[in-house]
């Protein structure tokens, strides 16, 4: 398996591991990557297994990038795919190109060359592709039947057809070998290196040798077929065969053509960004605009000419309505009022006609206008095309923009922010619960002996703990800014109150034994014996920054001596704006990130004081 994987790579695989497949329910579909996605699998005989498909690099059991969120993209294929049973897995006409079937009737077709595909079929006709994209004989979109892009199947072909096909061609051996017969470039060059035939001649020179060429592939096969893994470091490629062209030995030999393959692409496969992707895919959606107005401007031009000359184009339709009547025929190279008849259709009842050197198809069932509506149709899907793909690039271009940017390092966040907090003016830590579930966890976990805890007189106020460390004991000015505290993050803040009441005890004073009868929800704690009140206590807040282990971080507190007069410190209050709005304000002001505001504004709206 080279850097991009060649047929005999997915032939030796599913040769080996296809019994691991077949039979299995795809439980879930995981996007790890751009065009990398993982199917979880479980089966009765086999168990649990990971699937990780690659459209730029192949497929192996692997369980190693399973996001924790799973995407837009991955959400969809779980509702098309879950709980569907894999009954068969093939590769089609040994192409880079493999069809899983489902008990559904449903179809998982992986093209796994240039960007690569994951289209999902429904008896037979495309429900889902990762891209769709259209071509001369064949269109990926949605509604249309699926078909492979190659329809050659060497595994399939006797000696005559290969004796056929190298007198037919005009290409060397390699060239007709890789393309014509669908082997591609490695294996044609390595067959023709075991039978000792030059690769440079012209195929037709080499058409007696077909038996030889047909026998040598069947060794490649049965030697790729034992499962084993050959690496060339020197050439980063990994093969399931020894590619005795190269001249040179294998560094390593995997005894588990799986086991290569893991290796190879987490160690050794070319790392290629998110970016380069993205403007690859950029300039794949370039040439479809590019072909989608070549077809616009056809279809256009189509339906002027015939609308130029509508009465004409009547009796011709007229005309071979009748020929085809009587005669059931429509010549090829005959005219009609000028028009020459290139091709028919007689399923369909459509005739390709030329004229000023433009081919025009009539649909003998249709009069010329509608003819010609038909065409401009066809013109107008193309321009919605056109504007599709360029809304489609414009995202594109801004995904990469915004890949480019450099991530601005996520900060460490220090313990206490999990809670409500602040550091009071005499530098005491003080914490208070956000919830219900923190309530708890503060008064278990944090009330220490020597700490104070503190509550504001309002149902469903915060536990609030002022954290003593060592021997100085907190002043007043500590004991009334965490009471202070208390009542701002209490439902106090959200009513719109000027003020309100709250106090502070000892730690042995709390307690979550009820009296006889009575019940303690969580949260909620028994304060027993006297309680130390501050009354009038104002309902106001003030952020600033705070340095904390070599980060300054936003830090919301009561009013401290002499803080008002800042410039690096918001005042509010309660008021109407919504939470959002005033973190992105104080933000502005402060010049910090509004996520790091809004987590710490308390609960209801608010004012910012001038």
């Amino acid at each position: 398996m080279n850097p991009k994987p060649s047929s005999l790579d997915f032939y030796a695989f599913l040769k080996r591991y296809s019994s691991r497949i077949e039979g299995s329910f795809i439980k879930k579909v995981y996007q790890s990557g751009i065009s990398d996605f993982v199917l979880q699998l479980y089966g009765s005989e086999t168990g649990k297994n990971y699937l990780m498909i690659s459209l730029s690099k192949g497929i192996i059991f692997y369980d190693g990038d399973r996001p924790d969120e799973a995407t837009p993209l991955s959400m969809l294929l779980r509702k098309i795919l879950s709980e569907r049973r894999i009954i068969r897995v093939e590769q089609i006409n040994f192409d880079r190109v493999v069809k899983l079937t489902l008990h559904t009737g449903q179809e998982i077709i992986l093209e796994m060359f240039r960007d690569g595909n994951l289209i999902v079929t429904n008896e037979g006709k495309i429900e889902f592709a990762t891209e769709q994209r259209e071509w001369k004989n064949r269109k990926i979109l949605k509604g249309e039947k699926y078909v492979p892009p190659s329809p050659v199947n060497p595994l399939s072909m006797g000696d005559s057809e290969i004796g056929s096909v190298l007198e037919n061609s005009k290409a060397s051996a390699v060239q007709t070998l890789a393309t014509r017969m669908n082997l591609g470039g490695d294996i044609a060059e390595e067959l023709l290196y075991r039978i000792n035939i030059d690769k440079s001649l012209p195929s037709r020179e080499i058409s007696s040798e077909s038996k030889r060429i047909h026998d040598e592939f069947s060794l490649i096969l049965n030697e790729a077929e034992l499962g084993k893994g050959y690496f060339f470091e020197k050439l980063n490629l990994l093969s399931p065969i020894e590619m005795k062209h190269l001249q040179i030995l294998p560094t390593t030999i995997y005894s588990d053509l799986n086991e290569g393959m893991v290796d190879f692409i987490k160690n050794h496969f070319p790392k290629e960004s998110d970016e380069d992707h993205l403007s690859k895919r950029i300039e794949s959606i370039k040439k479809s605009i590019e072909e989608f107005k070549i077809k616009r401007n056809l279809y256009t031009e189509a339906g002027k000419i015939i609308m130029a000359d509508i009465p004409r184009i009547d009796g011709i339709i007229g005309q071979m309505s009748r020929s085809f009547s009587s005669s059931g025929r429509i010549d090829r190279g005959q005219v009609y009022s000028g028009y020459r008849v290139k091709s028919f259709d007689p399923a369909r009842r459509v005739v390709t006609v030329e004229a000023s050197n433009q081919e025009i198809e009539l649909n003998l069932d249709r009069t010329a206008g509608q003819n010609a509506s038909d065409y401009f149709a066809k013109s107008k899907d193309f321009k919605s095309k056109i504007e599709g793909a360029m809304k489609a690039i414009e995202d594109t271009d801004l995904a990469v923009k915004k890949r480019m940017q450099p991530v601005k390092k996520a900060r460490r966040r220090e313990w206490f922010e999990t809670y409500h907090w602040f550091v009071s003016s005499e530098g005491f830590l003080v914490i208070a619960g956000r919830d219900a579930k923190s309530n708890e966890k503060i008064v278990k976990r944090h009330l220490k002996d020597h700490d104070i805890y503190v509550h504001a007189e309002v149902y469903g106020a915060p536990s609030t703990v002022i954290k003593v460390e060592g021997e100085k004991m907190p002043g007043e000015s500590t004991l009334r800014e965490a009471c202070n505290f208390s009542v701002a993050f209490s439902r106090a803040w959200s009513a719109g109150l000027s003020s309100a009441t709250a106090y502070w005890v000892l730690p042995s004073q709390v307690s979550k034994t009820p009296e006889s009868g009575e019940f303690v929800t969580t949260g909620s704690w028994i304060v027993r014996g006297k309680r130390n009140y501050y009354f009038d206590l104002p309902m106001e807040l003030y952020i600033s920054m705070y340095e904390s282990r070599g980060n300054t971080i936003p830090m919301i507190h009561p009013a401290f001596p002499g803080n008002e007069s800042s410039n690096m410190i918001v005042h509010i209050a309660p008021g109407d704006m919504k939470r959002q709005q005033v973190a992105v304000e104080i933000a502005r002001k402060l010049g910090i990130e509004k996520e790091e505001i809004e987590g710490i504004l308390p609960p209801g709206g608010s004012r910012i004081v001038d």
